[in-house]
C-alpha cells in the first residue's frame, strides 16, 4: 500500500526537484531548520525537506522545528517525523521526498509505528492521541486530555502484544491501552511531566522505562506494577577515579586500627561508600535527553545539564567524559550506535561531537543549521544518519 501511494503521488508531481545541496561539517551555515541527512557519519549533510505536490509547485518544510521522529521497524526506508507547529511528516525513500498530515491540530510529541503491521500508527498531537489504519491516510482520534493545560507527551508500543499501547502525559499520567487504543487506564500518576517511555522489547517488554521532566528516570520490570527510581543507583563519575580512592580510604583505616588487613565488616562500609549515588550529582533530576541503548543487553543514555551517563548493565551509571565542562553546554540529543556500544553521538546549540570510545575521545562538527540539534538518529539499516533541527528562542 506504501509504494502504491508513493507511485500514485509521484505522477501527479511530474518531476520532482529534490535537494541536492551538501553542506560540510565543518562550515557553520544557517540553513534554517527541518531534516538533514549524512551518509559519511556526518562529515557532510544533505538538506532533506522536499514535499511531494501536484503540479510545478515546489514545496519544503525548512523552517520546520523537529520534535520527535519514529522509524517503521517493518520498512527501514520509512520515516515519520512530529513538528512544532507543522503537523507530521513521513517518507518511503529515506527522506528524498515527504507528505505531510495532521496539519492544524498542535504539536505532535510522540509517534509509534505497529511492528506488524506498519500501516498503523499512532501519533501523539497536543491532548490527543491519533491513529490512522491506512498507512496516513485518515486518523482518528482515541483519545484526548480534557484537563485544561494538560497534553500527550510520549508514546511506546508492546512489541509483543501489539494491542498494548502506553502514553504519557505533562501532569504525570502513565495510560495502558490493552485493545489498540479503544480505551485507557491510568496504570500510574507520576505527578510530574513524562519526557519519554522506553520498552525493552528486544529483551523483555515488561521493562519499562518512563522518563520525568525533573524527577529523574523510573524503571519497572513487571510491565508497570513496582517502579524504582535509576537516580538511586551508583555512579561512576568521569572526573574521580573512585578506585583509588577506595583504596587510599582502605590504607587509612588500616592506620586507624592498626590492622594490616582490614576485616570484611569494614570493607563492606567502605565498598558501600565507593560510588555516590546519581541524585547526589548536580542537575541529575533534570533530563534532558534520553534515549535507549540497543547496544547492550538493557541500557539507557541520557543527558541532564552536567553531562552525559550510560546505564549499560541495569545497576550502575557511567559518566561519559566530554570536551566541555559541566553545565558550559546545553546538550539537546544523545544517542548511542545501537550496532556499536562505543559509538556516542550527541548535539548541542552549535555544534555536534562523535566517540568511537566511548566517550574516551570526541571530534565535533559544526551543525548544518543554525538551529539546534534536537533529534539525532541512525537509520535501521545504519545507511544514513539523521539530524532534527529546532530553533530554541534565546
Amino acid at each position: 500500500m506504501m509504494l502504491f501511494l508513493l507511485l500514485a503521488l509521484f505522477l501527479l508531481t511530474g518531476c520532482l526537484g529534490l535537494p541536492n545541496s551538501v553542506v560540510g561539517g565543518n562550515t557553520k551555515t544557517a540553513i534554517l531548520g527541518g531534516m538533514f541527512r549524512s551518509s559519511d557519519r556526518g562529515e557532510t549533510w544533505q538538506r532533506v525537506t522536499t514535499l511531494y505536490t501536484i503540479g510545478d509547485k515546489t514545496l519544503n518544510f525548512n523552517a520546520a522545528n523537529i520534535t520527535t521522529m519514529a522509524f517503521d521497524p517493518k520498512d527501514q526506508k520509512a520515516i515519520y517525523v512530529g513538528t512544532q507547529t507543522n503537523g507530521l511528516f513521513y517518507t518511503f525513500n529515506y527522506g528524498d521526498g515527504w507528505f505531510n498530515t495532521l496539519t492544524d491540530k498542535g504539536t505532535v510529541n510522540s509517534i509509534v509505528v505497529n511492528p506488524e503491521s506498519n500501516c498503523v500508527i499512532y501519533v501523539a498531537v497536543h491532548n490527543s492521541i491519533y491513529k490512522s489504519v491506512d498507512c496516513s491516510r485518515k486518523w482518528e482520534q482515541v483519545y484526548f486530555e480534557t484537563r485544561s493545560g494538560q497534553y500527550i507527551t510520549s508514546l511506546s508500543i508492546d512489541y509483543n502484544n501489539t494491542n498494548v499501547i502506553y502514553a504519557g502525559t505533562s501532569g504525570g499520567s502513565f495510560l495502558k491501552s490493552k485493545d489498540a487504543g479503544h480505551s485507557w487506564d491510568v496504570l500510574k500518576r507520576f505527578d510530574y511531566y513524562i519526557n519519554n517511555i522506553i520498552i525493552q522489547n528486544h529483551l523483555d517488554s515488561r521493562i519499562i522505562y518512563v522518563a520525568t521532566q525533573n524527577r529523574g528516570i523510573f524503571k519497572t520490570l513487571d510491565g508497570g506494577q513496582n517502579w524504582v527510581n535509576l537516580l538511586d543507583l551508583p555512579v561512576d563519575q568521569s572526573k574521580i577515579d573512585e578506585e583509588k580512592v577506595f583504596n587510599a580510604a582502605v590504607e587509612k583505616k588500616k592506620k586507624e586500627l592498626g590492622v594490616t588487613k582490614l576485616p570484611q565488616a569494614e570493607m563492606d562500609k567502605l565498598e558501600k561508600d565507593k560510588y555516590i549515588l546519581l541524585k547526589s550529582v548536580a542537575g541529575a533530576y533534570s533530563v534532558v535527553s534520553v534515549s535507549a541503548d540497543l547496544s547492550v543487553k538493557d541500557g539507557l543514555v541520557y543527558a541532564n545539564p552536567n553531562g552525559i551517563f550510560r546505564l549499560t548493565d541495569g545497576m550502575m551509571w557511567k559518566q561519559l567524559s566530554l570536551l566541555t565542562p559541566p553545565g558550559k553546554d546545553n546538550i539537546y540529543s544523545v544517542i548511542v550506535n545501537p550496532k556499536d556500544t562505543n559509538e556516542v553521538l550527541y548535539g548541542t546549540s552549535n555544534a555536534w561531537y562523535r566517540s568511537v570510545d566511548n566517550g574516551a575521545n570526541w571530534t565535533i562538527r559544526s551543525l548544518p543549521t543554525d538551529h539546534t540539534a534536537r533529534i539525532m538518529a541512525f537509520s535501521p539499516d545504519q545507511k544514513y544518519l539523521y539530524l532534527g533541527a529546532y530553533k530554541i528562542n534565546k
